[in-house]
């Protein structure tokens, strides 16, 4: 079995990385902070990240897409739903679905699909479990998915009317199939992971169909089949290790995010690659992402 060596890549230390997509319009990868509310673009030249621009929200955000018009700037899964970020660096609300929701929640992660819709879910503040959704960005329009998710994290689309899905405390990989509205039509379980693998995280998917998983708690980024068996490992020195994404101009560098959520002085201090971002050459190509459509279909 393939087994990588991540290595740091990127000088800005955060407090919880997440959610990074290369954006093959512009040629740079973007990625959030969650909680200090900042989304990071930067140039990727000779091994390094180079950051070219920061944006603050203001707000939590779980996850940033890409319009496919560079013109409509980007979208972005903010604390209470969707915001714009325009090209100008200011911000537009444009759904909150979960204003006033209780018990309180935070927009998580997120990626768009083939038909330019973006797809993410929330998690409670608390973490209570079932308190999470799964939202589908139509058009700039938002609805309901998936209820009763605990930690809406990974999805990789397989298809425009197909994807998996990862709901973090389930060790599971979903397959949940769309119809052409956008509505669920069906969901099962496509594979279970063991816990001593970690917890599964973010995920992003090669040109083969592996997926790739950010494992929690680990060090490690996992290589599965679609029926769940491991094929290759990425370690990563950062133990929380929380999502992934193929990039660079030939789609071949494994980008990783990591993360000191909930790290005291000391553990900080003691584990400075925590909040880092790191790089991985591996054995295949990734998929460009998807970009949201704002006139997309409904």
């Amino acid at each position: 079995m393939p087994d990588y060596t991540a290595v740091p890549c990127a000088r800005q230390r955060a407090h919880h990385a997440e959610g990074p997509v290369w954006d093959h319009t512009r040629d740079e990868l973007v990625w959030v902070d969650i909680y200090e509310g900042l989304i990071h673009r930067a140039a990727w030249e000779d091994g390094e990240l180079h950051v070219t621009h920061t944006h603050a929200a203001g707000q939590a955000v779980g996850a940033v897409v890409p319009c496919a018009d560079p013109g409509d700037g980007w979208i972005v899964a903010t604390e209470f739903g969707f915001s714009r970020l325009h090209p100008d660096g200011t911000f537009t609300a444009v759904a909150e679905p979960e204003r006033g929701h209780r018990p309180p929640t935070r927009m998580n992660d997120g990626k768009c699909d083939p038909l330019g819709r973006f797809w993410a879910g929330s998690m409670a503040n608390d973490r209570t479990p079932g308190a999470g959704t799964l939202h589908c960005l139509s058009a700039d329009v938002s609805r309901p998915a998936i209820h009763g998710v605990t930690i809406s994290n990974g999805l990789a689309w397989t298809a425009p009317d197909a994807f998996l899905y990862i709901d973090t405390p389930a060790q599971c990989v979903e397959r949940v199939r769309v119809g052409a509205d956008g509505r669920v039509a069906s969901r099962g379980v496509a594979f279970e992971i063991a816990p001593e693998l970690g917890a599964p995280d973010g995920m992003t998917i090669d040109e083969a169909g592996g997926l790739w998983i950010a494992m929690w708690g680990t060090g490690t980024v996992l290589r599965f089949t679609q029926d769940g068996e491991v094929t290759a490992r990425v370690t990563v020195p950062a133990r929380q290790v929380s999502s992934c994404c193929f990039g660079g101009p030939d789609l071949r560098t494994l980008f990783i995010t990591t993360s000191q959520e909930n790290y005291t002085a000391r553990q900080s201090a003691a584990e400075p690659n925590a909040g880092l971002l790191f790089a991985a050459d591996v054995c295949v190509r990734g998929r460009p992402a998807d970009l949201y459509v704002p006139g997309g279909s409904t």
